[in-house]
């Protein structure tokens, strides 16, 4: 029994049931209860190459015929390119189909036939698409499932990688526009008893692609390739977020389908900062110093450090009373004991939010060490005036 993907570029079926169905009707012949049957041709731009690959249980060669009516074009006969399984075995066989001279501004349809078995393409059309294409009307769709040989999905077997094009992709074209936005805003947010801060965040600039009015087979393929490892549209690759959309098409036999995608190369932006720690993890030196007092740079240089008070580096929080005219209060400790969690003033406010924080490569003997130094701000003029480090 021969058999058609569902993600194969153009949809083929199986027209021998009894009953009729999606899946054994043409959407030309469509009739759906008091729905308007609305004709479809899926559309290919001129000299484009098709890419199509069927699967049987049955080793024999495969035809591919083209007809405009009943006018055949063409007729391709090839054997199978690939097999699976010794007991059950699947075979894979592959074609290509240049869109040439012979179909141009035609509407045409396929068999594909193996024995007695046949399947029967949805008619296609073959036009110049550059225009609607230079309008963002239509759209170029490729795609591909790289991290499998084959899709385990029933009635969706593709064996990619001997697909013959260029990166294994099988394509097709699409009646869709990208006109609105689809940005996504996440934050994460750590509240404090004094303040509130930015745990992590993301933020990525997407688009909503819209088709016009497309039939449920179609629609049905656009779910499913947006789904594979790897979908693009215009040669962007895009990543679906959440599930496709569709709506019914002015009471028809068509449908609206909406995707909500988000550039898989997109830049974002990410926090991850508590302001509690930062992780080193050579701690410092025996006999490695600390720096308390105050300068009056506001960006102080390890000469400037080292002329306030220096004691033995201990990781516990620090208070100094100051007595200072137009200078800054200053701490200066080895960055691996972290970030402080709080400063506070003579009158036990916060004010760690007035320092600058900044670190600076000091040379300790033989020894280099990196430093975390704390900068009030602005000049200040102060008198027993009591601020308080704490780790």
């Amino acid at each position: 029994m021969i058999a058609s993907s569902v993600l194969n570029s153009i949809t083929f079926k199986n027209l021998s049931g009894t009953f009729p169905n999606t899946w054994n009707t043409l959407h030309n012949n469509r009739i759906q209860g008091s729905n308007k049957l609305i004709p479809y041709y899926q559309k290919f731009q001129k000299n484009h190459t098709v890419y199509l690959q069927f699967i049987s249980d049955d080793p024999a060669n495969i035809t591919l015929k083209s007809y405009y009516g009943l006018v055949e074009i063409e007729s391709i006969t090839n054997a199978y390119s690939s097999s699976y399984g010794t007991t059950n075995a699947r075979y894979y066989t592959n074609f290509i189909v240049s869109l040439d001279s012979d179909y141009y501004d035609k509407k045409v349809w396929f068999k594909a036939i193996q024995g007695v078995n046949e399947l029967t393409s949805e008619p296609i059309q073959i036009t110049d698409l550059t225009p609607d294409i230079n309008r963002g009307v239509i759209k170029y769709v490729k795609y591909t499932n790289l991290d499998r040989v084959e899709s385990d999905l029933d009635d969706r077997f593709i064996d990619w990688s001997i697909i013959n094009n260029d990166g294994s992709f099988l394509d097709m074209f699409i009646d869709a526009q990208d006109f609105e936005l689809n940005d996504t805003d996440e934050n994460e947010v750590l509240e404090g008893s004094q303040s509130m801060t930015i745990l992590s965040s993301a933020y990525y600039a997407g688009r909503v692609l819209k088709t016009s009015g497309i039939p449920d087979f179609m629609a049905a393929k656009l779910g499913m390739i947006s789904s594979l490892d790897v979908f693009m549209v215009n040669d962007i690759q895009y990543i679906k977020k959440g599930e496709i959309e569709a709506s019914a098409f002015g009471g028809s036999t068509l449908y609206q389908v909406s995707l909500k995608l988000i550039q898989k190369n997109a830049i974002g932006i990410n926090v991850d900062n508590l302001g509690t720690s930062e992780s080193i993890v050579t701690p410092p030196v025996a006999g490695t110093l600390m720096y308390i007092g105050a300068v009056t740079s506001a960006t102080p240089t390890e000469s400037d450090v080292k002329t306030m008070t220096s004691k033995e580096a201990i990781k516990e929080n620090q208070t100094i009373i100051y007595n200072i005219n137009a200078s800054r209060f200053c701490f200066v400790y080895p960055s691996s004991f972290g970030y402080l969690t709080s400063i506070l003033d003579t009158t036990g406010d916060e004010i760690i939010s007035g320092f600058e924080r900044t670190t600076m490569n000091f040379t300790d003997g033989v020894n280099v060490v990196s430093y975390a130094i704390y900068t009030l701000r602005p000049l200040t003029w102060v008198s027993d005036f009591n601020v308080t480090y704490k780790f």
